[in-house]
């Protein structure tokens, strides 16, 4: 069989792509999302009830929590029910070009000015108000409960699996205020992680293997209406790595589709680093400078949208537009300046070949000879010291060795692929990370490697990456010298790290599964245990 499915033991093996794990791994793996999402879904297929936020510490936390997910339940079915009663807010949807159909589709909705309706619905189900106050739908001020969202076009925000999580509300014409209120940073909703429009989107960009990212929930819908079913939007903020790394998990091409004038062009320069770093391809649709997406796309034909992304800008075409001056009226000082510019963004890029065309590419379009560029090295993290220099001056090596040389670090042979995978994680984390995310910690024989990959692992989960600064403060200090004298290499070949990480991670669960069979006490025990290992065997 293609696939091993062990249920006593709680694992599969698949023959054909190598990957394995248990049941939550699978629907990671198959649904690309995260652990405690894999995990809901699950839970769902069981019938079991998982808390809407699942938390290690407080219980009252996490039932604050719980109690406003309810809250949010609750204020989308008011704002979805009142939305028909609003004539002003149904005229408005009309004049921006949206059916009832879209309207429908996204849940858009309209919040009353009074929260008299909230609080009836909210006594009704026995949900105190300070539920709503937890997830930011109403405010308290002298005494007197509010709806912060009063007499706005609500556009709820959902995550992955189409849970409410939070809202945007837009200021209808006439009145006053800010433009747009967004709910408040909670245990529910950061908007540093999520994507506006996600949930609708993933089938269309997992498929296409594309996805357009604009930077308005009127952006989106639009889109969304003229038959482009693969754009998000960020809610109120940057693009951030979070953001970088949940489109990485489903596009392998992205359109920054923002707008035509000066501020939207920064922030197509913000957008880069974090969707290089994922070795993401970044392609920018050109607008006019009085245009917004939304306008153009109410303004214009499917046809001429769709053009629009079949000509967009690559990187070193949009840094030439960028300037806003003729080839042939930059200076060499110029075209020097944008060359090394390019080649510090370029650095968040993985692939030391994506790096190099992309700076020949903008040389021949500045008409400079394709000579050798070299890009900046790349740090581990963005923004970071290179490599290890803030823990030790690492010594000029080929690449080949282990450790740097005059260190006196001591390893036994079989721990020897532990510290190699480590030192591939290190060097290359958007190449080798992908490969280690299956590794166990028992899989490990020298405990100092397992916990130089443990302390690495929990930093990358906090924050989405790892400084080599802050693990080496975060780590004990008998695993300093270890973690100072690793030799990090540079300019391998993507494949190359990624075969090598995947031998070693192989040879180590080997190896544990070897030790396992020589420790089983019964003849039913050796014989699973027998099936991982030739299952591992085909995987070489």
């Amino acid at each position: 069989p293609s696939m091993n499915v062990n249920p006593r033991m709680g694992i599969y093996k698949c023959f054909a792509c190598g990957a394995g794990g248990d049941a939550i791994k699978f629907v990671q793996e198959y649904e690309r999302v995260g652990f405690v999402e894999a995990l809901r879904l699950v839970a769902a297929k069981a019938g079991i009830a998982i808390p809407e936020n699942l938390s290690f510490g407080d219980k009252g936390d996490a039932d604050k929590t719980a109690l406003a997910a309810q809250a949010n339940q609750i204020a989308l079915q008011v704002y979805v029910e009142t939305l028909p009663k609003s004539q002003q807010a149904i005229e408005y949807l009309k004049s921006r070009g949206l059916t009832g159909e879209t309207a429908k589709q996204f849940q858009i909705g309209f919040a009353p000015e009074n929260p008299d309706l909230i609080l009836q619905r909210a006594q009704s189900k026995k949900i105190p108000v300070a539920a709503f106050v937890e997830a930011g739908i109403l405010g308290e001020s002298m005494g007197r409960v509010f709806d912060r969202f009063g007499g706005r076009l609500i556009f709820p925000i959902f995550n992955l699996s189409g849970r409410v999580i939070g809202f945007g509300g837009r200021i209808m014409p006439g009145k006053e205020g800010a433009k747009y209120v967004n709910t408040p940073e909670s245990p529910l909703y950061q908007k540093s992680r999520v994507l506006y429009g996600f949930n609708f989107a993933r089938q269309s960009i997992d498929q296409s293997g594309e996805a357009v990212i604009v930077e308005g929930y009127m952006d989106l819908v639009s889109l969304w209406q003229a038959g482009i079913h693969n754009a998000v939007a960020v809610c109120g903020t940057a693009l951030t790595k979070e953001h970088a790394q949940m489109l990485g998990r489903f596009a392998r091409k992205v359109y920054l589709f923002f707008d035509g004038d000066t501020a939207g062009r920064n922030a197509v320069r913000r957008s880069l680093e974090p969707l290089l770093a994922q070795g993401v391809e970044a392609r920018v649709p050109v607008l006019p400078e009085s245009e917004d997406p939304d306008s153009f796309v109410r303004r214009n034909s499917a046809g001429a949208v769709q053009s629009l992304f079949t000509s967009a800008d690559d990187l070193p075409a949009f840094w030439v537009r960028d300037r806003g001056k003729s080839v042939e009226s930059l200076s060499p000082e110029e075209k020097d300046s944008m060359l090394r510019e390019a080649a510090k963004v370029l650095a968040h890029n993985p692939s030391a070949d994506v790096r190099e065309e992309h700076l020949q590419h903008l040389r021949r379009r500045l008409g400079l000879k394709p000579e050798s560029v070299k890009p900046q090295p790349r740090s581990f993290v963005s923004g970071q010291v290179s490599r290890m220099s803030s823990i030790k001056s690492a010594v000029p090596g080929s690449g080949l060795g282990l450790f740097v040389s005059g260190s006196n670090i001591s390893v036994a042979p079989e721990a020897l692929r532990e510290w190699k995978l480590l030192q591939m994680l290190l060097a290359y984390p958007n190449v080798a990370g992908p490969v280690v995310e299956e590794v166990k910690l028992e899989w490990f024989s020298d405990p100092r490697p397992r916990e130089l990959f443990d302390h690495a692992v929990a930093l990358s989960l906090e924050k989405g990456d790892v400084s080599l600064a802050e693990l080496n403060e975060r780590i004990p200090e008998s695993l300093r010298d270890g973690l100072a004298a690793l030799e990090l290499p540079e300019g391998d070949a993507p494949e190359r790290v990624r075969r090598e990480s995947l031998d070693y991670v192989l040879a180590m669960e080997k190896s544990y599964w070897q030790n396992r069979k020589r420790e089983a006490k019964t003849v039913e025990e050796i014989q699973e245990i027998q099936k991982c290992i030739q299952a591992l065997n085909l995987r070489r």
